[in-house]
C-alpha cells in the first residue's frame, strides 16, 4: 500500500491544481473524464493522464469479497 501511495504522490506532484481536481472528481465523485475534455486540458492530454492514473490505480490490491458475513 505504501508503494501505491508513493506512486500516486509522484503522479500528483506533476499536475497543476485543476488537473489534480479533474483526477479527484473522476475517482472520488465518479465523474467521467469526458466532462473535462478541452476545458481543463486538451483532450489528448486528459486521455493520457486518465490512462496513466488507471494504470496506477489498477495496481491496488482489493480485498476479496466474502460469500457470507
Amino acid at each position: 500500500m505504501q508503494e501505491i501511495k508513493r506512486l500516486l504522490n509522484e503522479f500528483c506532484k506533476q499536475l497543476k491544481p485543476e488537473l489534480k481536481d479533474m483526477c479527484v472528481s473522476k475517482y472520488k465523485y465518479n465523474k467521467p473524464i469526458i466532462q473535462f475534455y478541452n476545458v481543463v486540458a486538451p483532450t489528448d492530454y486528459s486521455m493520457a493522464l486518465s490512462k496513466q492514473l488507471n494504470q496506477i490505480v489498477s495496481q491496488i490490491e482489493r480485498p476479496k469479497e466474502r460469500l457470507y458475513a
